[in-house]
């Protein structure tokens, strides 16, 4: 398995969001996302951060277009949200990703009401 400091390197390299790991039977389980993975798009946005993650997974409701790096080759994946799954947080979601340390700590609430208006 390879370190999580070296998924991180990796992510930092492409551009991209790492991929620690998606929880059992969630749409991204579902598309085969695992540990190591590198997010590079999702909705047709390139997304480099998690305030460019939370803005285009709030084009769709229904599901995600995705692009991740996997063993030196992107994949194009298509994630469909559970017709009976509770709405998103992006606020909850950037908490999350602030806990994991996933996220910078100076990203607020506030920048993910900026990141999300419109939609």
């Amino acid at each position: 398995m390879i370190a999580r400091t070296s998924v991180f390197a990796l992510a930092k390299a492409l551009e991209g969001i790492p991929v620690l790991g998606s929880l059992a039977g969630s749409p991204a389980a579902r598309a085969g996302i695992r540990y190591g993975d590198v997010l590079l798009s999702v909705n047709g946005r390139r997304v480099k951060n998690v305030l460019d993650y939370v803005e285009a997974k709030g084009l769709r409701n229904d599901g995600m277009d995705i692009v991740v790096f996997r063993s030196g080759t992107e994949t194009i994946e298509s994630l469909s949200y559970d017709e009976n799954a509770p709405a998103v947080d992006p606020a909850a979601i950037l908490n999350e990703m602030i806990a994991l340390r996933i996220a910078p700590e100076e990203a607020s609430d506030e920048s993910v009401a900026d990141a999300t208006k419109g939609n």
